[in-house]
């Protein structure tokens, strides 16, 4: 249990540390404080990532119900269509999201259409990318990362691969 909750939503409004909000987005999305419904619907508001994006809604499905968890969805999925057409190898974005820490989680506990469609069109954008993007890191349930592949074979692969399209 987070002790002082106020604070620590003050907290997380003031940060400008991305990685620091994140922390405290994850604390809060596992204790489900008491009346926290208005902070993660801000908090989605805030966040530009679509994986923290994602975690607000984690966080704001507890306290709503089906039709107001659509309604962020349907802004998300809108953001989530447009992501390739600025970064057409999101695999940071996409691997956290596909993790156990959200989509699995979220159709698992909940099982509504908005996340299906949601999970539908990240799969097929995820499969969309080369395989030298793919499986590189997850997330625990948790949303603790871990790597999946080598670093230095990753960096290699990379480099193969941005070297054999630029030139």
């Amino acid at each position: 249990m987070i002790e002082n909750v106020e604070k620590k939503i003050n907290e997380y409004f003031n940060l400008k540390d991305v990685s620091k909000r994140n922390k405290i987005l994850k604390e809060l999305v596992f204790d489900y404080p008491k009346n926290a419904k208005d902070f993660f619907y801000k908090a989605f508001k805030k966040e530009r990532y679509l994986d923290m994006k994602l975690t607000a809604v984690r966080g704001y499905a507890f306290y709503s119900s089906e039709d107001e968890v659509e309604i962020l969805m349907s802004k998300l999925l809108d953001l989530l269509k447009k992501r390739p057409e600025h970064t057409p190898y999101n695999y940071q974005e996409y691997e956290i999201m596909r993790s156990k820490f959200l989509m699995p989680y979220l159709l698992e506990k909940y099982n509504y259409q908005c996340f299906k469609n949601f999970n539908k069109q990240l799969e097929k954008q995820y499969n969309d990318m080369p395989d030298v993007f793919k499986n590189i890191f997850s997330c625990d349930e948790f949303g603790n990362s871990y790597q999946i592949r080598d670093m230095k074979e990753v960096k290699e692969s990379l480099k193969r691969f941005f070297d054999s399209n630029n030139g």
